[in-house]
């Protein structure tokens, strides 16, 4: 009888170990919003002194500013809206709000990564570190957040 009941208890500590090994399972449908900064571009008057311009042309320059890119996960296709500094010129996305369909694309428990092809030369790899929320994305560097799906859930 007790070889019985020892079995018994083995079979219910190894299912509730597969139910918690279940619950560890990186989530199907993740909405990510990461704020943080990027590289752009600004053009300057360099010969300027008390409001009047002294000669002619322009400076160009690459400074930080801030930028927002958004990701969202539905199964094993992952979708990014990078921020408008990260976009070349000659490339379109997926659909007219600009999101682009990742390639290449890896959902780990630790880490979310992909590639964005631009154009026919042009790819970017998109890597978020999902125990810290880093994440970068060319000269993109931000912390994400998630984002609650349904449009009567708040976040707090």
């Amino acid at each position: 009888m007790s070889a019985r009941l020892l079995i018994a208890a083995a079979a219910v500590l190894l299912s509730a170990g597969a139910a918690q090994a279940q619950e560890a399972e990186p989530p199907t449908q993740l909405s990510l919003i990461c704020t943080g900064s990027d590289a752009v571009l600004f053009a300057m008057a360099p010969n300027t002194l008390n409001g009047r311009r002294y000669g002619a042309g322009m400076a160009f320059g690459q400074g930080r500013g801030a930028a927002q890119l958004e990701v969202k996960v539905d199964g094993a296709v992952v979708r990014a809206l990078p921020p408008k500094s990260s976009v070349p010129l000659l490339s379109r996305g997926d659909d007219e709000a600009g999101w682009y369909t990742l390639s290449e694309v890896k959902i780990e428990p630790t880490q979310i990564e992909g590639r964005i092809r631009w154009n026919a030369l042009d790819r970017e790899r998109l890597r978020i570190d999902r125990r810290t929320g880093l994440a970068t994305f060319g000269n993109f560097r931000g912390v994400c957040q998630p984002v609650a799906e349904t449009q009567g859930a708040v976040r707090f």
